[in-house]
């Protein structure tokens, strides 16, 4: 059995096993094709093979994006597709390929991974649920139709606008944990499948928004929505109203502008855990918290603790990094002196704590936990960490 990277010839094969297990879905395929012919993130390694014999059995894909936290941006990775031929299932190669994966990530010096795939097979990787579903559902015949508001035009999206709908992109995820950072380069906006982008114009000719409409699981839907301001959200929520479905999901994050916009005017916020589907896994910790240094100060400094002076040691199965804070100023490093505060967690609570899937009052009661330190370290890591909504895994290059 051989493990490792693939090579461009052995492309084709990739995308027939592809082909094979996925019942010849063209979404996979599309993926590992982009990424590997127009991607220029992509590195040779970051497609994974296992090969028996001549014979390639199971893949992964890596897929390089700088993901957000709070303020801060991480090097991270979306991972998809996972597959192997039907015949060589349940021998091992997939968790061959995935072990092999981890470690070529972490060798990357990437900080995290996020990917939606099956809540029974992953944590044997040590990812855990740490991302939330969640979409803005419209029903036109509940709801009183258009929203009057100044004249907008919807037309076709094209290569000059690629900069600011990237930019309209980043104001409305600019504060989302595990949204991915995007470039106004044409491969990353363009469809590959049936989906179809539209800019919306205001009355004076500037783009204030856009709107991608597809199906998402068989369903018509609005696969992702841009808006700048309310005269963006008013045209946007009129042509939807306008597009004589029964139901229309958007697949939204609930503090972005249109669907606060919409709830007023009577659409449902749905948040799902997609039955654990949505995932993420901590590749280096003392890396990872080294670039959260600036969100890390500002949620002490909004506390009751903003002046305090502490060191506070995270650690879990794979590294450990120190938090350290005086007059306000804080900092992270490796340093092996005693900590008088320590925060241990498995991996696989360690990467919800990051996102805020999960609050470290349920956390700390897993078996594996360790806190020194009483309520202090409790409540700094309620500061440090707070719950809230992370939503990633959602690349254009997926629109179908």
């Amino acid at each position: 059995m051989m493990i490792g990277s693939a090579e461009p010839q052995d492309y084709g094969e990739i995308e027939r096993l592809i082909q094979r297990a996925f019942k010849n879905s063209s979404l996979e395929c599309t993926m590992v094709e982009v990424a590997t012919r127009e991607d220029p993130n992509f590195r040779p390694g970051d497609l994974r093979i296992v090969k028996i014999g001549q014979k390639i059995v199971s893949m992964m894909l890596i897929m390089r994006r700088q993901l957000r936290i709070g303020s801060a941006v991480v090097e991270g990775a979306l991972v998809g597709p996972v597959a192997t031929l039907p015949e060589f299932e349940r021998q091992g190669y997939c968790s061959a390929v995935m072990r092999d994966g981890v470690r070529y990530m972490r060798e990357q010096g990437l900080d995290l991974t996020i990917l939606w795939g099956h809540p029974w097979l992953y944590p044997r990787y040590r990812y855990s649920p740490a991302m939330m579903s969640t979409e803005l559902v419209l029903r036109p015949t509940k709801m009183e139709g258009a929203v009057a508001g100044e004249k907008c035009e919807f037309r076709p999206f094209g290569k000059e606008d690629l900069t600011r709908v990237t930019g309209i992109y980043h104001e409305n995820t600019g504060g989302v944990t595990c949204a991915e950072i995007r470039s106004p380069l044409l491969w990353e906006w363009r469809s590959h499948g049936s989906a179809k982008l539209e800019v919306l114009e205001d009355s004076s000719g500037v783009v204030v928004g856009y709107l991608v409409l597809g199906t998402d699981w068989g369903h018509p839907a609005a696969l992702e929505i841009g808006a700048l301001n309310n005269v963006a959200c008013a045209a946007i929520f009129s042509r939807l109203m306008e597009m004589g479905w029964k139901e229309v999901p958007c697949l939204v994050h609930p503090c972005h502008p249109f669907a606060r916009f919409a709830f007023w005017q009577g659409g449902e916020v749905r948040i799902r855990s997609g039955g654990g589907a949505g995932m993420a896994r901590v590749l280096n910790i003392s890396s990872l918290l080294s670039k959260l240094v600036g969100v890390l100060g500002s949620r002490l400094a909004y506390s009751e603790l903003h002046g305090d002076s502490f060191r506070l040691r995270v650690s879990c199965e794979e590294g450990t990094a120190v938090i350290r804070a005086k007059n306000g100023e804080v900092a992270v490093d490796t340093d092996k002196a005693e900590c008088e505060l320590g925060l241990r967690l498995p991996v696989a609570c360690l990467n919800p704590l990051v996102t805020g899937y999960k609050g470290i009052d349920e956390l700390a009661t897993d078996p594996q936990a360790r806190l020194e330190g009483g309520e202090r370290t409790l409540r700094l890591a309620e500061i440090l960490f707070p719950e809230g909504f992370p939503r990633g895994g959602h690349i254009p290059l997926v629109w179908e």
